[in-house]
């Protein structure tokens, strides 16, 4: 397996555009990343410490992913096309003194991240089981500056299981947002909201109007929805 940061990142790039099983072959044996037998990686640059995959996750053309020290897709999770996700490796010495910072995405089983979105992961990103990322557009935010202290700042974001956000959303540093919760497209999520079964929106988001419990589209079993 290659350790070597510099080389990494070439056999990364030189992944991006080999056929699949030598995408799979650069991935599993010289990155050492973990693939169950039916994830997927598109025509795509995965540069990150440690990838793990379950069983049908997929990564789909065109997405970029880097600077993370640990992404992970449980089963049936899936990244479409032209994503984005960037973070910053704790050994650069950016975020100096800010404990327990973990530059990861981390999804949950059948959890969905469509196209077009930028993810920032230099402090944890993860999304539950079923919970989605939805439409387009999507700013997931999870660094600012500290003005206070002039210094840079990071904290996670969290999507319960089944919740979605969509289009054109912004998550901001320590967004948390509710299981079984929609985020109503155009929001602005600046902290953690809390009572599930809500649709959220507005800036900052607020309750807008309950959700049906039994609403089938928060007991859905696919992540994507034909």
């Amino acid at each position: 397996m290659i350790t070597h940061r510099t080389l990494r990142t070439l056999a990364a790039a030189a992944a991006v555009v080999a056929p699949g099983r030598l995408r799979r072959f650069v991935h599993t044996r010289l990155l050492g990343h973990e693939l169950a037998p039916t994830a997927s990686i598109g025509h795509s640059f995965v540069d990150v410490d440690h990838l793990v995959m379950g069983d049908g996750a997929r990564i789909g053309h065109l997405v970029a992913i880097r600077g993370c020290e640990r992404v992970s897709l449980g089963a049936g999770a899936v990244i479409l096309m032209l994503v984005w996700v960037n973070s910053v490796r704790r050994s650069t010495g950016y975020f100096a003194g800010l404990e327990g910072r973990r530059p990861e995405l981390v999804m949950g089983d059948h959890s969905l991240i469509t196209s077009l979105h930028l993810i920032d992961a230099c402090d944890l990103v993860e999304l539950g089981d079923f919970s989605a990322i939805a439409g387009f557009g999507t700013i997931v935010q999870t660094h600012a500056v500290d003005v206070v202290n002039m210094v840079q700042d990071a904290r996670p974001i969290r999507l319960g299981e089944y919740a979605m956000v969509s289009t054109r959303c912004l998550l901001l540093p320590g967004a948390a947002v509710p299981a079984r919760s929609i985020v109503a497209a155009g929001s602005t999520v600046t902290k953690a909201l809390r009572a599930e079964h809500q649709v959220y929106a507005g800036s900052p988001a607020r309750p807008a109007r309950a959700l049906d419990p039994d609403m089938p589209f928060l007991h859905r079993t696919t992540s994507q929805i034909a």
